[in-house]
């Protein structure tokens, strides 16, 4: 009788250490597998920095190129208006491509803060020296882009929050 006894609580603990190995062991490769999607955003971002910060430098060198044509004389202004109108939306193509969409957001709502005073100098709502007033409403456009252009390029590859996609679904 003891022996049956002795026999069925080994029986019992080899199948409780097993489950617990088998846990440990899906515990272990959903981290695994965790870390290799970390590795594989980390490497893709790694490789995308590069001509992202140049296309995000690109973009940024054009709008300050615009606010600093703001600081100068009205009639050179106009002169270079369109051209830097056209710099800025062939910057913002490259940053589209580029993205992430925060960063692509960001320079769509400078481009269209462009595009709105465009708009309202060439229909006459906005003339004369009151346009060297509106530097501000670009510089806050641009500033926000920068930020999120910095923010992008220091993603180092950490999942974003919420459920994970590449975890195997637990058992």
């Amino acid at each position: 009788m003891g022996a049956a006894i002795g026999g069925g609580l080994a029986g019992l603990t080899a199948v409780g250490t097993g489950l617990f190995g088998l846990r440990q062991a899906r515990l272990q490769l959903e981290h695994q597998e965790s870390e290799a999607a970390r590795q594989r955003r980390f490497e893709s971002l790694t490789e995308r920095r590069g001509p992202r910060s140049q296309a995000y430098a690109e973009f940024v060198a054009a709008g300050q190129d615009l606010i600093d044509a703001l600081y100068g004389r009205e009639q050179e202004f106009h002169q270079q208006f369109e051209g830097l109108w056209e710099m800025i939306r062939k910057r913002r193509s490259t940053v589209a491509i580029a993205g992430p969409a925060a960063v692509v957001r960001a320079a769509g709502d400078f481009a269209n803060e462009v595009r709105s005073f465009r708009n309202e100098v060439a229909h006459g709502r906005l003339q004369g020296p009151r346009i060297f007033n509106e530097k501000q409403r670009f510089e806050r456009r641009l500033d926000a882009f920068t930020k999120a252009a910095r923010t992008a390029l220091e993603d180092e590859g950490h999942p974003p929050a919420g459920p994970s996609s590449t975890a195997a679904p637990r058992a």
